[in-house]
């Protein structure tokens, strides 16, 4: 390492790239402090950043949590001209940082930086910088508010290059308005998602008040009409069944119009232990009548010789869920197709688990396929956002998959979803397992 140290270069050389890095952090501050997506913003900013240092790449790599290490992921890279990008080098997606670099993982999660020449690092870590032709190079930590979210580096290929004290602070506030942008945008979502369930409790309770009203006219006319057909003597057995239907309808209304008062007041669910997999089967019935037409149904483990590990969900959500993605599903396939409910349990480093990006831990994953029409990314971005829908005005509320969004988190679950177009959509829920505890476990 050579900080602070003469070289040939002339002071007003040295001055110059000084005065040049310290123009370029508060040039990338100013952009990433636009009122757009922090995304959108950052090619530019590494841009300004590669150009002032006079390096050959400026890179942002985000770091996750995988099976007890810390794996992480190229994001972004500027490169300067002639220099061979590495964002498509598949070495440096889901890479684990105790691979050789479980050094960087513990000086920049204390929030100093990694800088140097390479010559001069641990030959656990010199192969896969080699391998890119990095001879010098300067990493800062990234943090999203008091999280470790990952890394910018600047990488110096054409020759060494040493780093004065200051240059490297000044890029450090590189990297805290970055991880600033990123905590932002993060807050303003999250203010958004809340005055949108204000605004949905407010609804639900209005709902839940007249469907409660519709419910019991419901009731009462079909308890006047089974007094008629006992007057006339036609209370045949198949009467009897659609009356049981009727009345298995009502309560699952009733128990409906409880939750959405429930949510209207923010009041907590009933949780109870409970196998995914046995209350889909008994609530196959019910989901078959919601598909409909040309509409088939599967529900199977997904590896029967392996058991399938309870979860702490309350029952009425889990049908909930259920009932909103099977409706969805019928919706995407107007000419009819499958729809699969699978589930199996694993551990966070199984796939899809791990690919997913599902902390560590043991999980029951219940993954929903359907064969429809599945969704661009433009429309997958917003798929989980209240009130958005694709189906023409009347045919749908937009709360179907924010509905199952919330009550997955509220579950402490993860929940991931692939799509495209025609090729059909894929949800795949994940609640903590619990195994070995029982019904007697449940709270509420």
């Amino acid at each position: 390492m050579r900080v602070d140290q003469e070289t040939p270069r002339s002071t007003e050389a040295k001055l110059a790239r000084r005065d040049a890095v310290l123009a370029a952090v508060t040039q990338a501050s100013e952009r990433l402090s636009e009122p757009q997506p922090w995304e959108t913003l950052v090619p530019d900013a590494l841009r300004i950043l590669g150009e002032a240092t006079r390096v050959s790449r400026v890179y942002i790599f985000e770091v996750a949590r995988r099976d007890g290490i810390d794996v992480v992921s190229q994001r972004f890279e500027w490169c300067a001209e002639g220099v061979t990008p590495q964002i498509d080098n598949p070495s440096l997606q889901q890479m684990p940082l105790d691979a050789g670099f479980s050094r960087w993982g513990e000086v920049l999660r204390s929030g100093q930086p990694v800088f140097g020449d390479v010559d001069d690092f641990p030959e656990s870590e010199r192969p896969i910088l080699e391998l890119q032709e990095i001879r010098s190079i300067l990493v800062q930590p990234i943090f999203e508010g008091n999280r470790w979210w990952g890394f910018m580096g600047f990488d110096a290929c054409a020759g060494l290059q040493s780093w004065a004290r200051v240059e490297v602070d000044t890029l450090r506030i590189a990297a805290l308005l970055l991880g600033a942008a990123i905590h932002r945008q993060n807050r303003e979502s999250l203010l958004r998602e809340n005055q949108k369930l204000e605004a949905l409790g407010r609804m639900a309770s209005s709902v839940a008040h007249d469907l409660n009203n519709f419910l019991i006219v419901i009731g009462g006319a079909k308890q006047l009409l089974e007094e008629e057909l006992q007057a006339l003597g036609a209370r045949t057995p198949a009467a009897q069944s659609y009356g049981a239907m009727v009345d298995q309808a009502l309560e699952r209304a009733g128990a409906l119009t409880r939750r959405l008062l429930d949510f209207s007041r923010r009041q907590s669910s009933a949780p109870k232990i409970l196998c995914p997999l046995e209350l889909l089967r008994q609530e196959e019935p019910l989901l078959r009548q919601a598909l409909r037409g040309g509409a088939r149904l599967r529900i199977a483990a997904a590896d029967p010789a392996r058991a399938v590990a309870p979860v702490r969900v309350d029952p009425t959500e889990f049908t909930q869920i259920a009932l909103n993605l099977a409706v969805n599903a019928r919706d995407a396939m107007p000419a009819g197709g499958e729809v699969v409910f699978e589930v199996r349990s694993l551990d966070a480093g199984e796939r899809p688990a791990f690919v997913d990006g599902v902390p560590e831990g043991m999980w029951t994953m219940i993954r929903v396929h359907d064969e429809g029409e599945g969704m661009s990314e433009e429309v997958l971005a917003h798929a989980f956002e209240p009130f958005f829908t694709t189906k023409p005005r009347g045919q749908g509320t937009g709360l179907g998959l924010s509905t199952v969004k919330t009550i997955v988190q509220a579950a402490r679950g993860h929940l991931k979803v692939s799509s495209a177009p025609g090729r059909g959509t894929e949800l795949r829920i994940y609640l903590p397992a619990q195994p070995g505890a029982t019904s007697s476990d449940s709270e509420g």
